[in-house]
């Protein structure tokens, strides 16, 4: 007979390596807490998993996004465990979750603090010109930019491109414009394999070091509490200025429905918006 170790070993085996641990975190913290509130984990009930993910295993009250994270791992930990027929009922099949908000109150930058943006990070070294330029150019995840390797790269095929690792386990093509390729190229060199990005020793570049880059040009322009996400974030709303249209923003940044990029850019329009603007306006008329 199986032990719950080896359950829960044969339900992290399938995940990617990153998503593995994000898992692995979640899983560990809710099998803590059963044991901490004498609850046998494979006769847990909708209730024990809501309030579980509701506290993050603690006495606060977690955030909505990290309760959403815990009852999303949880259950899909327990609807693993019902297909392979570990347990007979799933738990988690009608847990209640919290809404979330319909847009990211996150930061972006606008249109000339983004040329700003570029321009600094330009000046400061290659590796600081090819990661910014990415990120902000194509709209890529950090983990994404982090993850090619020299061989996914082709930078000389007349229209460059790069082929992303998405969320989610997938890859994608994705063609690169001309600054971001030339950026590319610069920090290869004549490198033939190998991560694209590294660290002075010459390992993969980490993603907390990918961040103090990102940020580092940030606070040299006077914008503080710029990430690589928001990065991503600003390529979805500027591209939408621009007229680009959604399906190209879409498959340029692996989204999978517009409805992500409303989540983006909604805050951003209803701060820069000129409704309110534009009906005192036409108030103030006269036929």
């Amino acid at each position: 007979m199986e032990t719950v170790s080896d359950m829960i070993a044969g339900f992290l085996a399938g995940l990617t390596p990153g998503t593995r641990a994000q898992y692995r975190s979640v899983v560990s913290r809710w099998l803590r807490w059963c044991a901490d509130n004498g609850i046998d984990m494979l006769r847990a009930k909708r209730t024990h998993i809501e309030v579980f993910a509701a506290y993050d295993g603690g006495m606060r009250p977690a955030a909505k996004n990290t309760v959403c994270r815990n009852l999303s791992v949880v259950c899909c930990l327990y609807r693993y465990l019902c297909e392979e027929g570990y347990i007979d009922c799933d738990p988690g099949e009608h847990v209640r979750r919290p809404k979330l908000y319909g847009h990211s109150d996150g930061t972006y930058l606008t249109r000339e603090q983004a040329r700003l943006f570029l321009d600094e990070a330009r000046g400061m070294g290659a590796r600081t010109d090819a990661l910014c330029s990415l990120l902000l150019l194509t709209g890529a995840r950090v983990g994404e930019a982090l993850g090619l390797d020299v061989e996914d790269c082709h930078l000389n095929d007349g229209r460059p491109w790069v082929r992303f690792d998405r969320k989610g386990d997938w890859s994608q093509r994705v063609a690169i414009p001309s600054e971001a390729a030339e950026a590319l190229a610069r920090l290869i060199g004549g490198r033939r394999r190998g991560a694209v990005f590294r660290e002075d020793s010459g390992a993969r570049l980490r993603q907390q070091t990918a961040v103090g880059i990102v940020s580092s040009v940030a606070l040299r322009v006077g914008v503080p509490d710029i990430s690589p996400h928001s990065l991503r974030r600003t390529f979805c709303t500027l591209s939408r200025d621009a007229g680009v249209p959604d399906r190209d923003i879409m498959a340029a940044g692996g989204w999978n429905s517009p409805q992500m990029l409303d989540y983006y850019d909604m805050s951003r329009r209803g701060l820069n918006g000129k409704a309110g603007d534009g009906l005192q306006d036409y108030l103030g008329k006269e036929d």
